[in-house]
C-alpha cells in the first residue's frame, strides 16, 4: 500500500523496476566491454555475451515476461533496450579491430545488437535445441565474429 503513495499504479512500478534493470544491465555489460577492449574479438564477445546471458535471465520476468502484459511496458522496454544505452561503447570497442571489414560499421552494429538479444531471449526463453550455456556462447562469438570479418556490404 505505501508503494502506491509514490506510484500512481502497477504499472508505473513495474516500469521503475525495469528502467532500474535495464540500468544495471547497461552498466554492467559497458564495465565489460571497457575492461575487454584490448583483447581479441572473439575473446571479447565471449565475456559480453556471458554477461548478457547471465543478467538477462537473471531478470527474465522484467525484461520478457511483464513487458507482454501491457501495450505500454512493451513500448518502455523497446524505448529502455540494453543496446541503446550501449551502442557506443560497443562502437567503440569495434573500432578498436583491425580485422573487422565492414564498410558501414554503424549499421552492421546495429544488425548485430538487434540479432544477439533476440538470440539470447530465444534461448533464455527455452526457444531453442539443448544445448548448454557454454555452447550458446560460443556459437554466438563465432556467428559475430564471422559477420564482423565477412567483406559484405550492408
Amino acid at each position: 500500500g505505501s508503494l502506491y503513495q509514490y506510484f500512481p499504479n502497477k504499472d508505473a512500478i513495474i516500469s521503475a523496476l525495469i528502467e532500474r534493470a535495464v540500468s544495471k544491465v547497461s552498466n554492467g555489460i559497458r564495465t565489460v566491454l571497457r575492461d575487454a577492449i584490448e583483447m581479441p574479438l572473439e575473446q571479447a564477445s565471449r565475456l559480453a555475451y556471458r554477461y548478457l546471458l547471465e543478467n538477462l535471465r537473471e531478470k527474465k520476468e522484467l525484461f520478457y515476461l511483464l513487458p507482454k502484459r501491457s501495450p505500454e511496458l512493451i513500448e518502455l522496454t523497446q524505448n529502455l533496450s540494453v543496446e541503446k544505452f550501449t551502442h557506443q561503447t560497443n562502437l567503440a570497442l569495434l573500432e578498436q579491430h583491425s580485422e573487422i571489414v565492414p564498410q558501414e560499421l554503424e549499421k552492421a552494429l546495429v544488425v548485430l545488437e538487434i540479432s544477439i538479444l533476440a538470440n539470447i531471449r530465444k534461448f533464455i526463453m527455452g526457444e531453442h535445441i539443448e544445448m548448454t550455456d557454454d555452447e550458446f556462447v560460443d556459437f554466438l562469438a563465432r556467428l559475430s565474429t564471422a559477420f564482423l570479418k565477412s567483406d559484405l556490404e550492408i
